[in-house]
């Protein structure tokens, strides 16, 4: 009977030893801090004439990589004074670039915020532009 304990004992203390190893290596790598994203939003013309396509792109890199497998890219766009604001998802075009291309049927100015979250981060660039 006291081998089995010894036995058990000695396999749940070598189990308690193994956990502990492996969580301080966890440990280890959830301390290590990611490369900030960065990304820059381009809008382009901005000023554009009512009906005009304008192009909405956000380049997202990180430590000099393109960024193509972003979590979330959202445009957000709302013309100023007005409380309406319109969110649209993109993805990839590819080296690092997300496009959008949008039109407007009113003149006035307007903001865009470009929402990027990848590895765990969030950036929010943002732009005026004019239609008129």
């Amino acid at each position: 009977m006291k081998i089995r304990r010894l036995r058990y004992a000695s396999a749940l203390i070598s189990l308690v030893l193994l956990l502990s190893g492996c969580a301080n290596d966890n440990h280890h790598e959830a301390n290590e801090m990611p490369k900030p994203i960065e990304v820059k939003l381009t809008v382009a013309p901005t000023s554009a004439k009512v009906n005009e396509k304008v192009s909405f792109e956000a380049k997202v890199t990180q430590a000099g990589s393109n960024v193509d497998d972003a979590q979330e890219v959202t445009f957000e766009i709302w013309k100023d004074g007005s409380d309406k604001h319109s969110k649209i998802n993109v993805t990839s075009a590819g080296d690092g670039k997300y496009v959008m291309l949008k039109s407007f049927n009113e003149a006035g100015s307007y903001h865009v915020i470009s929402h990027v979250t990848a590895d765990s981060q969030h950036s929010m660039p943002s732009a005026i532009f004019e239609v008129k």
